[in-house]
């Protein structure tokens, strides 16, 4: 970052120190502190600090309103603010003055901004239920009938700009179609007391013709909209003029008596109203009666094209929603496909777990445990749970291919290295086998036949070590498989390992180094202490990934569902070592289903795909060692949720 400049409502002061000279940065809107520039960002959102002691992202500064807040990034030594220090992935507030501390190097954190009045305690003089101006469906707003005797144009326009802000309320918050249609229908019949149906028509792009979605009657009953039979006529007058109109007593109107559509149904009196945004038909409501000729009246049409207007815009705004609902599905899937490019014989896994998931998650309201019963994710919650699943491993990305990729606990060069050492050795036996013989040969003066009859005891005690070295390569061979489970037996390898014979030079021929015997001694999988290091590292990159997107609000747990799926109940987990409560119960899914995937799939370079039953077995003795979620893995099981085909697989 550049040193401090305009614009900027605070600054980290850096202590200056032999390792680094004192400096001031400014702050923005979100700063991450961190040892590397980071060219995923811009340079006014890294604070490089080029320690050893610092991680490679190490802490991030966020401003939120008027407040700051600092977090650990998951550091190597830790972030403290004023000696305390802070737990990884929790936001501390930060005052001005406040002091920092990454590892050993020191800051001073300093806000330009005084605070507002806002900030101070309010002394409260009058509240007011906000509830009133919510329309109840017991208190229509238009209570008396239209046909009543007329009221003043003021109070006309008071309970029309009423009712509209009612309207714009309650449509603001809603996010899925079916949720606004239902409020739109409400909101007709309690405006206009004398409508005995209601439709809306919507259109998937200008170019359609308009679709029925929904179709209800005044008590109630819901029609099915693919059977409702609407006037063409009408529909076709309203979306063509982009106009809406008022009809009273229809069969007497000269623009639709003459309409079979009209006769047909025997309308008396209808309004239809465009939904328009801009330039953009998006469909129609229609309001009418058969019973009633004169049921609307002038200002009943302004009311409902006002209604249109308001839920025009609601649609718009869900469609929009949507559509970055799909971008952004769209992109966590490209990028779940990108990484496993990396490594294409695990292809698939993400996916399936987040099937498995899904599957699981909504199976909790069929348990036999009362208490998992009443556990009821919202479809947020499964998206939010769909897409830690989805992007749980994406911290691999980091990791070197060939500890990605390793099938056997000996990388394929390291084996082939090792047969080639073998045969060195059976070459090196022989050199000294017959140079021994043609020696004694000279110095003892054999005859021909003593020299074959040596000669053929030479060439038995080679063919002896030969049997010995091939028994030892198949049991380095057999060694080198990776176990499933830490209760498989191990080859015994001292024998290879204290074996002696010398190269020509006479120096000592090593048949299994002390690093080779230890990864091949790995009780379960095959991976050694460092590689395993690494692949447990994927946790913490995929976290500090993930919380660098700006999720919404019912995303926001995504980074802590992913980063917690390798963690135990008992603590023996990794990387923070959590027990039983601290790990969510969308934590929990995830581990049991990354499991099951890990020893069922066939694509695991390490392993051949294990039975269900088997895995499930497995899986039981892992709930009986208390690391996994004994109650959840049950209904795992009676739900089979391993039936479900993820996407993309």
């Amino acid at each position: 970052m550049a040193p401090a400049g305009g614009g900027a409502s605070a600054y980290l002061e850096l202590l200056g120190s032999r390792e680094v000279r004192a400096q001031l940065f400014p702050l923005h809107d979100e700063v991450v502190i961190g040892r590397d520039r980071q060219d995923a960002l811009a340079s006014d959102q890294f604070v490089c600090i080029p320690l050893h002691t610092i991680s490679r992202r190490h802490a991030r500064i966020r401003r939120r309103g008027e407040a700051w807040l600092v977090e650990d990034l998951h550091s190597s030594n830790g972030t403290f603010v004023n000696g305390e220090r802070l737990q990884p992935g929790s936001w501390r507030a930060l005052d001005d003055g406040a002091e920092l501390a990454l590892a050993s190097t020191q800051l001073v954190f300093r806000s330009l901004v005084a605070p507002s009045a806002a900030s101070m305690p309010t002394v409260i003089r009058k509240s007011v239920d906000a509830t009133q101006y919510v329309p109840m469906p017991s208190a229509p707003v238009p209570a008396s009938d239209p046909r009543d005797a007329p009221r003043g144009e003021l109070e006309k326009s008071v309970l029309k700009l009423h009712a509209m802000a009612q309207v714009s309320i309650a449509l603001g918050a809603v996010t899925d179609r079916a949720t606004l249609t239902e409020k739109i229908m409400n909101f007709i019949f309690d405006l206009f007391p004398l409508a005995e149906r209601a439709f809306i028509l919507l259109r998937q792009n200008e170019r359609d013709p308009p679709v029925p979605v929904a179709a209800r009657r005044r008590n109630g009953m819901v029609e099915d909209p693919r059977q409702a039979r609407l006037s063409h006529t009408i529909v076709d007058e309203v979306l063509g003029n982009k106009r809406a109109i008022l009809s009273v007593d229809t069969l007497a109107d000269r623009h639709f008596a003459a309409q079979d559509s009209i006769v047909a149904q025997a309308i008396r009196s209808v309004m239809c109203a465009p939904l328009i945004v801009g330039d953009e038909v998006l469909g129609l409501i229609q309001v009418d009666s058969s019973s009633d000729p004169r049921a609307f009246q002038d200002a009943d049409l302004e009311l409902l094209t006002g209604v249109c207007a308001e839920t025009a815009v609601a649609l718009k705004n869900f469609q929009l929603y949507s559509d970055i609902e799909r971008l952004l599905d769209g992109f966590v899937r490209a990028s779940v496909q990108a990484i496993e490019e990396r490594d294409p014989v695990t292809a698939g896994h993400s996916f399936r777990v987040a099937g498995y998931a899904e599957r699981l998650a909504t199976a909790l309201d069929r348990a036999d445990d009362p208490q998992l019963r009443r556990i009821a994710f919202t479809r947020e919650q499964l998206r939010e749970i769909r897409y830690a699943a989805l992007l749980h491993d994406f911290g691999k990305v980091g990791v070197r291919e060939h500890v990605l990729r390793k099938e056997k606990k000996l990388h394929h060069a390291d084996m082939r290295l090792l047969e080639q050492r073998f045969l060195y050795a059976r070459a090196c036996l022989e050199r000294q086998a017959y140079l021994s013989l043609a020696q004694r040969h000279i110095d003892e003066g054999w005859t021909a036949a003593t020299f074959r009859a040596e000669k053929a005891q030479a060439d038995a005690r080679l063919a002896e070590e030969a049997v010995r070295l091939d028994g030892f390569l198949a049991t380095i061979r057999c060694a080198n498989e990776p176990a499933i489970s830490r209760s498989s037996t191990l080859p015994d390898l001292r024998d290879i390992v204290h074996y002696g014979c010398h190269d020509p030079d006479g120096q000592p021929l090593v048949l299994l180094e002390d690093h080779e015997a230890a990864a091949l001694s790995i009780p379960k999988g095959c991976l050694t202490a460092d590689e395993r290091r690494q692949i447990e590292e994927h946790v913490v990159d995929s976290y500090s990934f993930l919380v660098l997107i700006p999720w919404t609000r019912d995303l926001a747990g995504v980074p802590a569902i992913a980063h917690g799926h390798h963690e135990k109940l008992d603590g023996s987990g990794y990387p923070s070592g959590l027990r039983g409560p601290q790990i969510s119960i969308q934590t929990r899914i995830l581990t049991i289903c990354d499991i099951y995937d890990a020893l069922t799939a066939g694509d695991r370079p390490y392993k051949k795909a294990m039975p269900v039953e088997q895995a499930l077995d497995l899986m039981h003795e892992e709930c009986d060692a208390g690391h996994i979620d004994a109650r959840l893995f049950q209904v795992f099981v009676d739900a089979h949720a391993w039936m479900v085909q993820a996407a993309g697989t």
